[in-house]
C-alpha cells in the first residue's frame, strides 16, 4: 500500500518554491561586500599623529589609525577616486596614477577634494600610485605598486563610523622627509594628502530585475498555500 505524501499541484509548488528560494540566495550572494581595500604588512599607529597639521579634520571626519609600510591593494572589480585633500611640505610634491598627475597647490584641508582622478581596477591589483617630490633631499619616489620607500606612505583608516565606512574610504599620506635627520627630518605624514574611495562595480538592472521577480514567485507562491 502506497502513502500519498501531496497533490501533484503541491509537489509542484513545494519545488517551485524551493528553487526560487535557492536562486535568490546564489543571486545575492554573488553581490560584492562593501569592504574594498587591503593593507598588507606594514605597522599602524592611533591618531593623532605626532606634528601632523591636519589631525583634527581628520579625526573630526572619524580616521582612527595609520599603517606605515604597508601596500594597498583592493579584492573585488570597481573603480578608485584619488582627490587631492591637503598640504603642508616646504617642497613642491606630487601624486601619480594612470597617468595622471596631482600636484601640490591649495594646502587648506578639503576633503571633498580639489583635483581628482578616477582609475579602473581589478580583484587582486596592487593599486599603482606613487607620490614624488622636486626636491634631491625628498623621500622620493614612494611608489605602493613598487614597494618602494614605503616607509614614507601612511595609509589612514577610519573607524567605520562617521562619515566613512571601514574599508572604503581612506587616506593617503605622504611624508616626504622620513630619511633625514633633525632639523630638517620629521614623521608627521602630511606633506600630501589624497583621499582614496573605492566603488564597486554597478550591478546592471536586468540582475535586480530578476532578484525581483524571483521575490515576487516567492510571494506568489506563498499566497496560493
Amino acid at each position: 500500500m502506497s502513502v500519498k505524501t501531496g497533490t501533484p499541484r503541491t509537489l509542484w509548488k513545494t519545488r517551485m518554491f524551493a528553487a526560487v528560494c535557492a536562486g535568490t540566495v546564489t543571486l545575492f550572494a554573488s553581490l560584492p561586500a562593501n569592504a574594498a581595500f587591503v593593507i598588507t604588512g606594514g605597522s599602524s599607529q592611533p591618531f593623532p599623529i605626532s606634528g601632523n597639521d591636519f589631525n583634527g579634520e581628520l579625526q573630526a571626519k572619524g580616521f582612527s589609525q595609520m599603517t606605515t609600510g604597508a601596500q594597498l591593494s583592493v579584492d573585488q572589480d570597481g573603480y578608485v577616486t584619488f582627490y587631492y585633500i591637503a598640504a603642508e611640505s616646504a617642497f613642491s610634491n606630487s601624486f601619480s596614477t594612470d597617468s595622471v598627475v596631482m600636484t601640490e597647490g591649495n594646502d587648506d584641508f578639503k576633503f571633498e577634494g580639489y583635483d581628482s582622478v578616477t582609475i579602473n581596477v581589478s580583484a587582486g591589483d596592487l593599486l599603482d600610485f606613487s607620490f614624488q617630490s622636486d626636491s634631491a633631499a625628498a623621500l622620493s619616489p614612494v611608489d605602493n605598486a613598487a614597494n618602494t620607500n614605503l616607509g614614507g606612505l601612511g595609509i589612514m583608516t577610519g573607524d567605520g563610523v562617521s562619515e566613512l565606512d571601514g574599508m572604503s574610504d581612506l587616506v593617503l599620506a605622504y611624508n616626504d622627509n622620513i630619511t633625514l635627520t633633525a632639523p630638517l627630518g620629521d614623521a608627521d605624514y602630511d606633506d600630501m594628502l589624497v583621499r582614496a574611495e573605492f566603488s564597486p562595480v554597478p550591478v546592471p538592472a536586468a540582475v535586480w530585475l530578476f532578484g525581483s521577480g524571483l521575490l515576487g514567485l516567492i510571494g506568489a507562491a506563498r499566497r496560493k498555500e
